[in-house]
Protein backbone atom coordinates (compact mmCIF):
# COMPACT_ATOMS: atom_id res chain seq x y z
CA UNK A 1 0.00 0.00 0.00
CA UNK A 2 1.46 3.75 -0.70
CA UNK A 3 1.88 5.44 2.59
CA UNK A 4 1.04 9.12 2.92
CA UNK A 5 3.06 11.28 1.21
CA UNK A 6 5.24 8.50 -0.48
CA UNK A 7 3.79 9.60 -3.68
CA UNK A 8 5.23 13.63 -2.80
CA UNK A 9 8.42 12.31 -2.03
CA UNK A 10 8.96 10.03 -4.87
CA UNK A 11 7.96 13.32 -7.04
CA UNK A 12 10.39 15.48 -5.03
CA UNK A 13 13.12 12.73 -6.63
CA UNK A 14 12.56 14.22 -10.14
CA UNK A 15 16.23 14.56 -11.97
CA UNK A 16 17.93 13.50 -8.83
CA UNK A 17 22.01 13.56 -8.77
CA UNK A 18 21.53 9.91 -8.66
CA UNK A 19 20.00 7.32 -10.98
CA UNK A 20 16.64 5.14 -9.33
CA UNK A 21 15.90 1.57 -10.45
CA UNK A 22 12.20 1.80 -11.11
CA UNK A 23 10.72 -2.11 -10.95
CA UNK A 24 6.67 -2.92 -11.22
CA UNK A 25 6.17 -7.15 -10.75
CA UNK A 26 2.55 -8.61 -11.05
CA UNK A 27 0.16 -10.62 -13.12
CA UNK A 28 -3.14 -10.07 -14.60
CA UNK A 29 -4.45 -13.02 -13.20
CA UNK A 30 -7.04 -12.41 -10.13
CA UNK A 31 -5.30 -14.79 -7.69
CA UNK A 32 -2.22 -12.84 -6.31
CA UNK A 33 1.15 -14.49 -7.82
CA UNK A 34 3.44 -16.14 -5.96
CA UNK A 35 7.18 -15.27 -5.08
CA UNK A 36 8.82 -18.08 -6.90
CA UNK A 37 6.68 -15.94 -10.23
CA UNK A 38 7.53 -12.24 -8.98
CA UNK A 39 10.96 -13.95 -8.31
CA UNK A 40 11.21 -15.28 -12.04
CA UNK A 41 9.77 -11.92 -13.53
CA UNK A 42 12.80 -9.56 -12.02
CA UNK A 43 15.27 -11.93 -13.21
CA UNK A 44 13.61 -11.90 -16.86
CA UNK A 45 13.79 -8.30 -16.37
CA UNK A 46 16.98 -7.73 -15.85
CA UNK A 47 18.39 -9.77 -18.40
CA UNK A 48 16.13 -8.28 -20.88
CA UNK A 49 16.68 -4.23 -19.47
CA UNK A 50 19.71 -4.08 -17.46
CA UNK A 51 23.44 -3.88 -18.73
CA UNK A 52 26.20 -5.31 -17.10
CA UNK A 53 27.31 -2.11 -15.87
CA UNK A 54 23.98 -1.22 -14.91
CA UNK A 55 23.58 -4.75 -13.16
CA UNK A 56 26.77 -4.24 -10.89
CA UNK A 57 25.51 -0.13 -10.45
CA UNK A 58 22.34 -1.84 -8.65
CA UNK A 59 23.60 -5.18 -7.44
CA UNK A 60 22.76 -4.48 -3.61
CA UNK A 61 19.38 -3.12 -4.33
CA UNK A 62 18.98 -5.60 -6.75
CA UNK A 63 19.76 -8.12 -3.50
CA UNK A 64 17.37 -6.19 -1.52
CA UNK A 65 14.32 -7.12 -3.72
CA UNK A 66 15.38 -10.70 -4.07
CA UNK A 67 15.53 -10.50 -0.52
CA UNK A 68 12.05 -8.53 0.06
CA UNK A 69 10.55 -11.38 -2.63
CA UNK A 70 12.15 -14.08 -0.99
CA UNK A 71 9.71 -13.34 2.42
CA UNK A 72 6.87 -13.07 0.37
CA UNK A 73 3.86 -14.62 0.88
CA UNK A 74 1.06 -14.19 -2.07
CA UNK A 75 -1.43 -11.53 -1.17
CA UNK A 76 -1.16 -8.76 -3.48
CA UNK A 77 -1.62 -8.57 -7.47
CA UNK A 78 1.66 -6.51 -8.08
CA UNK A 79 4.39 -4.95 -6.11
CA UNK A 80 6.43 -1.99 -7.10
CA UNK A 81 10.11 -0.97 -6.13
CA UNK A 82 11.60 2.16 -6.37
CA UNK A 83 15.85 1.63 -5.10
CA UNK A 84 18.60 3.79 -5.13
CA UNK A 85 21.17 2.32 -2.80
CA UNK A 86 21.25 4.48 0.60
CA UNK A 87 19.40 7.32 -1.28
CA UNK A 88 15.88 5.25 -1.88
CA UNK A 89 13.84 2.56 -0.89
CA UNK A 90 10.59 2.27 -1.25
CA UNK A 91 7.93 -0.98 -2.00
CA UNK A 92 4.23 -0.91 -2.67
CA UNK A 93 2.17 -3.38 -2.54
CA UNK A 94 -1.52 -3.24 -4.95
CA UNK A 95 -4.89 -5.17 -4.94
CA UNK A 96 -4.51 -4.17 -8.59
CA UNK A 97 -2.63 -5.55 -11.78
CA UNK A 98 0.64 -3.19 -13.22
CA UNK A 99 2.43 -3.78 -16.44
CA UNK A 100 5.71 -5.45 -15.30
CA UNK A 101 8.26 -2.87 -16.73
CA UNK A 102 11.82 -1.97 -15.56
CA UNK A 103 13.64 1.36 -15.96
CA UNK A 104 16.94 3.48 -14.30
CA UNK A 105 16.53 6.83 -14.85
CA UNK A 106 17.38 10.52 -12.80
CA UNK A 107 13.62 10.36 -11.75
CA UNK A 108 11.66 7.65 -10.44
CA UNK A 109 8.92 5.89 -12.78
CA UNK A 110 5.79 7.28 -11.16
CA UNK A 111 3.32 8.21 -13.96
CA UNK A 112 1.78 4.42 -14.02
CA UNK A 113 1.55 3.97 -10.57
CA UNK A 114 -0.29 7.32 -10.05
CA UNK A 115 -2.47 6.60 -13.46
CA UNK A 116 -3.65 3.39 -11.71
CA UNK A 117 -4.04 5.28 -8.23
CA UNK A 118 -6.32 7.36 -9.90
CA UNK A 119 -7.99 4.47 -11.39
CA UNK A 120 -8.56 2.30 -9.08
CA UNK A 121 -9.80 4.09 -5.94
CA UNK A 122 -11.26 2.98 -2.76
CA UNK A 123 -14.49 1.09 -2.64
CA UNK A 124 -16.80 0.54 0.44
CA UNK A 125 -18.20 -3.35 1.03
CA UNK A 126 -21.65 -3.52 3.62
CA UNK A 127 -22.67 -6.16 5.15
CA UNK A 128 -26.09 -6.70 6.05
CA UNK A 129 -28.32 -9.50 8.05
CA UNK A 130 -31.21 -9.45 10.17
CA UNK A 131 -29.41 -8.93 13.20
CA UNK A 132 -26.50 -6.29 12.50
CA UNK A 133 -24.65 -4.39 9.70
CA UNK A 134 -21.21 -4.06 8.99
CA UNK A 135 -19.38 -1.93 6.64
CA UNK A 136 -15.59 -1.24 5.73
CA UNK A 137 -13.61 0.57 3.02
CA UNK A 138 -11.07 -0.97 0.83
CA UNK A 139 -7.97 1.15 0.01
CA UNK A 140 -5.26 -0.13 -2.14
CA UNK A 141 -5.84 -3.99 -0.52
CA UNK A 142 -6.37 -2.99 2.84
CA UNK A 143 -8.79 -2.61 4.96
CA UNK A 144 -9.09 1.11 6.13
CA UNK A 145 -12.40 2.71 7.80
CA UNK A 146 -14.51 0.08 9.48
CA UNK A 147 -17.96 0.47 11.18
CA UNK A 148 -20.34 -1.92 12.84
CA UNK A 149 -23.96 -1.40 14.57
CA UNK A 150 -26.60 -3.74 16.10
CA UNK A 151 -30.36 -3.34 16.04
CA UNK A 152 -33.02 -5.41 17.65
CA UNK A 153 -32.94 -9.15 16.00
CA UNK A 154 -35.49 -9.45 13.10
CA UNK A 155 -36.60 -12.73 13.43
CA UNK A 156 -36.61 -15.01 10.08
CA UNK A 157 -39.26 -16.10 7.85
CA UNK A 158 -41.58 -18.81 8.92
CA UNK A 159 -43.60 -21.40 6.68
CA UNK A 160 -46.90 -21.14 8.13
CA UNK A 161 -49.13 -24.38 8.75
CA UNK A 162 -52.61 -25.00 10.37
CA UNK A 163 -55.85 -23.56 10.37
CA UNK A 164 -56.54 -20.05 9.62
CA UNK A 165 -56.13 -18.38 12.79
CA UNK A 166 -52.89 -19.53 12.27
CA UNK A 167 -52.31 -18.11 9.15
CA UNK A 168 -53.58 -14.97 9.94
CA UNK A 169 -51.42 -14.97 13.22
CA UNK A 170 -48.51 -15.89 10.81
CA UNK A 171 -49.36 -13.51 8.11
CA UNK A 172 -48.93 -10.55 11.31
CA UNK A 173 -46.29 -11.29 12.44
CA UNK A 174 -44.53 -11.61 8.82
CA UNK A 175 -45.60 -8.11 8.25
CA UNK A 176 -43.86 -6.63 11.76
CA UNK A 177 -40.97 -8.95 11.13
CA UNK A 178 -40.86 -7.30 7.76
CA UNK A 179 -41.34 -3.67 9.12
CA UNK A 180 -38.72 -4.05 11.67
CA UNK A 181 -36.69 -5.56 8.95
CA UNK A 182 -36.66 -2.37 6.76
CA UNK A 183 -36.40 -0.30 9.88
CA UNK A 184 -33.08 -1.95 10.21
CA UNK A 185 -31.77 -1.70 6.68
CA UNK A 186 -32.82 1.69 6.67
CA UNK A 187 -30.73 2.75 9.21
CA UNK A 188 -27.65 1.06 7.37
CA UNK A 189 -28.65 2.54 4.38
CA UNK A 190 -28.44 6.16 6.25
CA UNK A 191 -25.32 5.34 7.86
CA UNK A 192 -23.61 4.07 4.21
CA UNK A 193 -25.32 7.50 2.62
CA UNK A 194 -23.54 9.90 5.07
CA UNK A 195 -19.94 7.81 4.74
CA UNK A 196 -20.14 7.95 1.41
CA UNK A 197 -20.86 11.56 1.20
CA UNK A 198 -17.97 11.93 3.10
CA UNK A 199 -15.71 9.75 1.61
CA UNK A 200 -14.35 9.71 -2.51
CA UNK A 201 -16.04 5.98 -2.52
CA UNK A 202 -15.77 4.53 -6.13
CA UNK A 203 -18.22 1.95 -5.89
CA UNK A 204 -20.30 -0.47 -3.65
CA UNK A 205 -20.27 -4.09 -2.78
CA UNK A 206 -22.81 -5.54 -0.64
CA UNK A 207 -22.48 -8.82 1.32
CA UNK A 208 -24.79 -11.47 2.83
CA UNK A 209 -27.91 -13.50 2.00
CA UNK A 210 -28.92 -13.19 -1.10
CA UNK A 211 -32.87 -12.68 0.37
CA UNK A 212 -31.07 -9.22 0.94
CA UNK A 213 -29.45 -7.38 -1.83
CA UNK A 214 -32.40 -6.15 -3.45
CA UNK A 215 -34.02 -4.60 -0.32
CA UNK A 216 -30.48 -3.23 0.92
CA UNK A 217 -29.91 -1.82 -2.61
CA UNK A 218 -33.76 -0.17 -3.07
CA UNK A 219 -33.19 1.26 0.39
CA UNK A 220 -30.11 3.42 -0.75
CA UNK A 221 -30.71 6.71 -2.52
CA UNK A 222 -30.67 7.09 -6.07
CA UNK A 223 -26.78 8.56 -6.44
CA UNK A 224 -25.74 5.91 -4.23
CA UNK A 225 -27.40 3.24 -5.67
CA UNK A 226 -26.27 3.71 -8.68
CA UNK A 227 -22.99 2.81 -6.84
CA UNK A 228 -23.57 -0.74 -6.52
CA UNK A 229 -21.78 -3.33 -8.67
CA UNK A 230 -22.82 -6.57 -7.52
CA UNK A 231 -23.55 -8.76 -4.16
CA UNK A 232 -22.04 -11.83 -2.95
CA UNK A 233 -23.42 -14.64 -0.42
CA UNK A 234 -21.52 -14.49 2.99
CA UNK A 235 -22.54 -15.00 7.14
CA UNK A 236 -20.98 -11.82 8.18
CA UNK A 237 -19.83 -12.54 11.14
CA UNK A 238 -16.76 -14.68 9.68
CA UNK A 239 -13.55 -12.79 9.87
CA UNK A 240 -12.85 -9.58 7.84
CA UNK A 241 -9.87 -10.79 6.16
CA UNK A 242 -12.44 -13.64 4.51
CA UNK A 243 -14.85 -11.52 3.54
CA UNK A 244 -11.90 -8.89 2.34
CA UNK A 245 -11.00 -11.80 -0.07
CA UNK A 246 -14.17 -12.15 -1.49
CA UNK A 247 -14.73 -8.51 -2.11
CA UNK A 248 -11.02 -8.22 -3.92
CA UNK A 249 -12.28 -11.39 -6.38
CA UNK A 250 -15.20 -8.83 -7.15
CA UNK A 251 -13.14 -5.88 -7.36
CA UNK A 252 -10.72 -7.32 -9.83
CA UNK A 253 -13.67 -8.17 -12.35
CA UNK A 254 -14.25 -4.46 -11.93
CA UNK A 255 -10.99 -2.79 -12.18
Amino acid sequence: MIQPGTIQKLKGLNNSLFPILSIYLGTDTIQAPSAEILLTQLHSLIHQHMDSEQRTTFKNDIKSIEKYLGNYRPSFRSIVFFSAGKNLWEVANLEFSMPASLSIDNSPNIKPLINSLQTHSKYLVLLVDREKARMFTVDQGEIADRTQFIEGYVPPRVKATGRDNILNQSDTNFRRNENLLKQHIDIAAKAVAKFVNANDINFVIIGGHAEMFKKVADSLPANLRSKVVAGFITEINIPLNDILRESKKIAATIN
